[in-house]
């Protein structure tokens, strides 16, 4: 899914276990201009669509936080909980990862008509700038993610987990770094999966797009919308789910393996990150 659209759809990349984000709260307070603003860098909206698109985000950020955010922050403590354990069970880890992946499909299904209403409305020179981008997007992802060596694109993917993690665990020790590896070589091919996977979804929304003067648009582009992944291709479906797995159960040894600064380090990470949610919290 294009950084458009993950904007549009209300994409909160919050209370992950993995997230690096520092002050929940300042993102959060700033949502109303952040959405338009990475909308328009896809679209160049006009004025009359700015302006229909203004009280629609609102909309969706007061549902959001009076009645979103109380689960995040009851779903924060429970993970909290969870990893006070000695080593957690990564089939837990899992299921932690499953309600927040069903956090964000709640945020999909609430904002669809939204954004199918937006993109009914685009003029072709707009679908141009999108679809350029995409491309832009995508030829950008292929140099850096599969152009590279298979082993040079492994050392990376290692290198970027443990940059997304260090904020979180600190400096991981050699057996945790080896974990880290060993995760990395196992996805090999994980790149070219991901970008071949993208391509596909971005064709069906590109050839729903194009008929948005269909009588069933609305109908059709809720779907592709829904189904990010590719919910008919069997194959996609169960790489993603291998692929969560794989991740839950790294995160079990990464932990198993922690000492007790690492340990403590994750608690207030995630006790802050709650803290600054629970302060959002609106009544609606």
């Amino acid at each position: 899914m294009s950084a458009y659209l993950k904007s549009l759809l209300l994409l909160l990349a919050i209370g992950l276990l993995v997230s690096a984000c520092g002050k929940a709260s300042l993102v959060y307070r700033n949502l109303d201009w952040v959405i338009p603003w990475r909308v328009n860098q896809y679209l160049d909206l006009d004025s009359q669509q700015k302006a229909w698109l203004k009280p629609k985000v609102q909309e969706h950020l007061a549902w959001h936080c009076s009645t979103e955010l109380p689960r995040y922050v009851d779903w924060l403590q429970r993970t909290q909980d969870l990893l006070q354990e000695p080593a957690p069970d990564a089939s837990q880890l899992e299921a932690q990862m499953i309600e927040a992946e069903q956090a964000f499909h709640a945020i999909v299904r609430e904002t669809n008509p939204t954004a199918v209403a937006l993109l009914a409305d685009l003029r072709p020179e707009q679908v141009e700038r999108l679809y350029a981008r995409m491309e832009k997007d995508n030829r950008e992802d292929r140099q850096e993610f599969l152009e590279p060596p298979l082993q040079t694109q492994i050392s990376e993917r290692a290198e970027r987990l443990e940059k997304r993690l260090k904020p979180w665990f600190g400096t991981f020790n050699e057996m945790q770094r080896a974990r880290i590896g060993q995760w990395a070589s196992e996805r090999r091919d994980q790149n070219r999966q991901w970008l071949e996977n993208r391509t596909r979804w971005q064709d069906e929304f590109r050839s729903v797009l194009d008929q948005r003067d269909a009588e069933d648009f609305a109908q059709r582009m809720s779907y592709v919308l829904e189904n990010r992944r590719g919910a008919h291709d069997a194959r996609a479906t169960q790489a993603y789910e291998q692929s969560r797995l794989a991740m839950a159960a790294l995160l079990s040894d990464l932990l198993a393996a922690a000492d007790e600064h690492q340990r403590t380090r994750v608690n207030e990470r995630l006790a802050s990150l709650q803290s600054d949610l629970a302060g959002q919290i609106c009544s609606g």
